[in-house]
C-alpha cells in the first residue's frame, strides 16, 4: 500500500522517534503537549545552513512557546552527533534523530536530483550568513541531496500548513511561521 502524501488539510502520520538524549516518544504524544506543533525537517546537524536555521529557532523558541506552539525538528543525524555538539538545555526544542531517512520517506520530503538542485539565491544567502557567523561544516550524514520541509500540526494531528523546500535553503522565515500561529 502506498502512503498518501502528508499535505495541507490532511492528517499527520504518527511515528516513534528517538532524541539525541536517549528519550523515545511518538509524534502524537508530542502534539498533545501544545496547541500547535511545527514539525520541521532539516537536513543534518553538520550542514552549515541547518546550523544557521537551528540557531535561529533556538533564539526564537520562546516566541513559539508564547503562542502555545512547539517545535519538533527532524534531522538525518545520529543521536551521538547532536548530543556531543549541544546540550539538551541549550537546544531548547526536541529533535527526532532519523539517520536512515525513514521519517523523510514517511512524510515524502524529497531530495534534489543533483547538488545543483540544492542551490537557490536563498541557499546562497544562508551560506554567506553561516560563514559570517563563523559556522563550520560538520559531519556529513544521511542523504546529502535531502531537501527541507515544514508542517504545522494542530493538537488533533491535522496539517494546517505545509511547505516542502525546493532548495537546501528554502524554508519560510521564522516571522512567517509565527504569523501562521
Amino acid at each position: 500500500m502506498e502512503n498518501k502524501m502528508v499535505s495541507f488539510g490532511g492528517k499527520a502520520v504518527d511515528f516513534t522517534y528517538q532524541t539525541p538524549y536517549g528519550t523515545t516518544s511518538t509524534l502524537s504524544e508530542k502534539v498533545k503537549q501544545a496547541g500547535k506543533t511545527y514539525l520541521i525537517f532539516l537536513r543534518y546537524y553538520g550542514c552549515t545552513i541547518c546550523q544557521l536555521d537551528i540557531k535561529a529557532y533556538r533564539e526564537s523558541y520562546q516566541k513559539f512557546l508564547d503562542k502555545d506552539a512547539q517545535i519538533l525538528m527532524v534531522l538525518q543525524s545520529d543521536p551521538a552527533t547532536i548530543s556531543e555538539s549541544i546540550s539538551e538545555k541549550d537546544l531548547k526544542f526536541e529533535v527526532a534523530c532519523d539517520p536512515n531517512g525513514e521519517l523523510y520517506q514517511l512524510y515524502q520530503v524529497g531530495a534534489a536530483r543533483s547538488k545543483l538542485g540544492l542551490v537557490s539565491m536563498k541557499t546562497i544567502r544562508k551560506m554567506q550568513a553561516a560563514k559570517k557567523a563563523g559556522l563550520e561544516h560538520g559531519k556529513y550524514e544521511g542523504n546529502e541531496l535531502q531537501l527541507p520541509a515544514v508542517f504545522l500540526l494542530d493538537s488533533a494531528m491535522n496539517v494546517v500548513y505545509a511547505h516542502r523546500g525546493k532548495s537546501a535553503g528554502d524554508m519560510p522565515e521564522i516571522a512567517d511561521l509565527l504569523a501562521k500561529l
